[in-house]
């Protein structure tokens, strides 16, 4: 049968849009499936990272049963997440926690069409998307958190694209039919017509959708490019509603759980004060259980003190619009009324108008201030009690103090006395020497001056008598002058010592000589201790300081010595060693091969009263001297080196210009 060239154009026509619109149909669909598995992998990511976020610290703790309860609470309304179950299987896959309902084969199907070295595995049924990630448990065990995300929303949104797409493509190609039927009525001009209209749609979908360019040719050519711009511009606009879901949907996750977990007690309530939400902080502080909460207001509750608190706070924020920290009482889960800070904020709530209220619990930092300030109380009048006693303490201590540096200067008076008066004993036995051998000598030169005489008034008188006479003379005289010289010799080396001793005032003198002076005086009891003296002291060492204190140091060093180093022997040594020093400084060592000291003695050597000789004489004071006129008046350092049966060496640094002493106490 021939057709008519109008019918063959019409049925062409009809043809070539039928395909176009099948092949926009079929493009539509293929990238709408495509956006919406990219889209549900990407969301199974996300949701995957937050999770292992939030429920990792429970994880490795062994302590996600706790919350088997708040994730069933997330989970109970299927508006509010994307999540339709989780499962977290430990490493032997048996279930931990079960959320949700998921299908029996789930594990399987993951595994299969898990691909190697995937972090998160997928699997979509259609309805469901099953995502698998490893999770840490405790002891650095791995196991898997298992979820499904919903995609009936997505598949829902395509279809509804889908669909509209599809009655603007058959609408278009009914049109096109209709417009190539009436084609000998002007289908040119409608044909532009159309083309134009749906040129000023697609732009009027999205301003930033491309355009298409005008070029040459037909109306179908043209038509059929402006079909395409329109379906641009309509993927871009689902995608930008999709994107904007997404968005949406993590704020509101994020915000409810932030919400939920905050530290801070927080409610959420309409403008006539009945409670929409309350968060975790809120039920442990006040211990009211959340659906207690919800749907009531705080005036039905046992939660303020009084109910004129309420009122006051409500009254506040009908005249403010916001509670800024105002403090109002409330009641404490124990009974006990406690104090609270209150703020408040309003926002947007599913449409409605809401306000959110945030408490800060100050009970126990008021209790702390008030305990406090009793405390503080008390001490103030205990410190005055303390202060009055110290007083008192005080007064006697100085007193006792007084008695004490008395009774110091007292015994150190009597302890130079005793050494002046070794010392005048030990020149006294010296002195008997020299004098007796000078009397004698004396006495024996008087008789022969007599016997000289009768001799002479005889007139018997010889040249050898004379001569003889002579050298007896010569002798007798020789002897007293040598023993008087030696006698006034050691009159002047006490006479020296005693002023220095009793005086004690500084002057500028050679160490050589004062040490020389010092062991003279001790040449008796040396020889009757059979003690050995070895002083290697070089001459020029000139000291500024004060000779009297140098004395005294070496006559409780040689007089410990005898006391104690040799004891039980029938002989000793003793060496006095000296020489210059760095930072003008001399150098002092006396040392003995005696009986040496424990480690016992030698910790207490300087202590005041510590003596081996107690009840046989001893003070215990003669090293603590030595010790205070080194350190103090000559302003050196001593130190002692000693042990059983090794002798003892004492080494002495002092300068050789004395630091400068108080007046009143020279």
């Amino acid at each position: 049968m021939s057709l008519s060239l109008r019918a063959k154009f019409l049925l062409l026509s009809a043809v070539v849009q039928a395909l176009v619109v099948g092949l926009l149909i079929w493009n539509s669909l293929r990238l709408m499936d495509s956006a919406v598995s990219r889209n549900a992998e990407r969301v199974a990511h996300e949701y995957a990272v937050t999770l292992n976020l939030t429920l990792g610290p429970y994880a490795t703790r062994g302590k996600l049963a706790e919350l088997s309860n708040y994730l069933a609470e997330m989970l109970a309304d299927p508006n509010d997440s994307y999540l339709r179950y989780i499962v977290i299987l430990d490493a032997e896959r048996h279930p931990i926690i079960e959320v949700g309902t998921r299908a029996p084969t789930l594990p399987f199907a993951l595994a299969a069409n898990s691909g190697p070295g995937q972090v998160v595995r997928t699997y979509d049924d259609g309805h469901t998307l099953h995502a698998r990630t490893p999770l840490l448990l405790r002891d650095n065990k791995v196991g898997s958190l298992n979820f499904g995300l919903s995609t009936r929303d997505l598949q829902q949104a395509r279809d509804e694209v889908m669909w509209q797409g599809g009655v603007i493509s058959l609408g278009g190609l009914v049109l096109g039919v209709a417009l190539f039927y009436l084609f000998t009525h002007g289908i040119g001009k409608r044909l532009q017509a159309l083309t134009g209209q749906t040129r000023q749609l697609a732009p009027g979908l999205d301003p930033d959708a491309p355009q298409a360019p005008h070029r040459a040719g037909d109306e179908i050519d043209q038509f059929s490019r402006s079909l395409n711009a329109m379906s641009a511009a309509l993927r871009q606009r689902v995608a930008q509603l999709e994107q904007s879901q997404q968005r949406l949907s993590e704020s509101e996750a994020r915000f409810k759980t932030l919400f939920d977990m905050a530290p801070l007690p927080l409610s959420v309530t309409d403008f006539d004060g009945h409670i929409i939400a309350a968060n975790q902080a809120l039920t442990r502080t006040f211990g009211h259980p959340v659906g207690e909460l919800i749907g009531r207001r705080s005036d039905q509750l046992s939660f303020w003190a009084s109910m004129r608190e309420r009122d006051r706070l409500w009254d506040i924020f009908l005249r403010d619009g916001a509670v800024q920290g105002d403090v109002a009482g409330v009641l404490l889960p124990d009974g006990s009324v406690g104090s609270v800070a209150i703020w408040s904020s309003t926002l947007v709530l599913d449409g409605r108008q809401a306000i959110i209220w945030a408490l800060l619990d100050l009970s126990e930092e008021l209790n702390a201030k008030r305990e406090l300030k009793d405390l503080n109380v008390s001490l103030e009048s205990r410190v005055s009690e303390r202060s009055a006693a110290l007083e008192r303490a005080n007064a006697d201590l100085s007193a006792a103090l007084d008695t004490l540096r008395q009774t110091q200067h007292e015994l150190l008076a009597a302890e130079k006395m005793a050494s002046l008066g070794s010392l005048v004993a030990g020149i006294a036995h010296e002195l008997n020497t020299p004098i007796g051998n000078s009397l004698l000598a004396s006495t024996t030169l008087g008789d022969r001056v007599h016997s000289f005489d009768t001799l002479v008034a005889s007139g018997n008188l010889r040249r050898s008598e004379l001569q003889q006479y002579l050298g007896e003379v010569r002798l007798a005289s020789e002897l007293i002058s040598g023993s008087l010289r030696k006698a006034a010799d050691l009159i002047s080396s006490f006479k020296q010592i005693a002023v220095d001793q009793t005086n004690d005032q500084r002057r500028e003198f050679d160490l050589a000589t004062a040490v020389h002076d010092t062991v003279a005086t001790y040449m008796p009891r040396l020889r009757r201790a059979n003690c050995a003296m070895r002083v290697e002291v070089p001459d020029g060492i000139k000291l500024d300081s004060y000779p009297g204190g140098l004395y005294q140091i070496l006559n409780n060093l040689l007089n410990n010595a005898l006391a104690h180093a040799f004891e039980h022997r029938a002989s000793g040594n003793i060496t006095i060693e000296a020489g210059a020093a760095e930072d003008d400084m001399v150098d002092l060592v006396f040392s003995d091969d005696g009986a040496g000291m424990s480690d016992d003695v030698l910790r207490h050597v300087f202590d005041p009263f510590f003596t081996t000789k107690m009840g046989q004489g001893g003070t215990g004071l003669g090293m603590n001297i030595v010790y205070n006129i080194v350190t103090g008046v000559l302003g050196g350092r001593i130190a002692i080196d000693s042990a059983p049966g090794a002798g003892t060496t004492i080494h002495i640094t002092i300068p050789r210009v004395a630091p400068q002493r108080d007046a009143a106490r020279n």
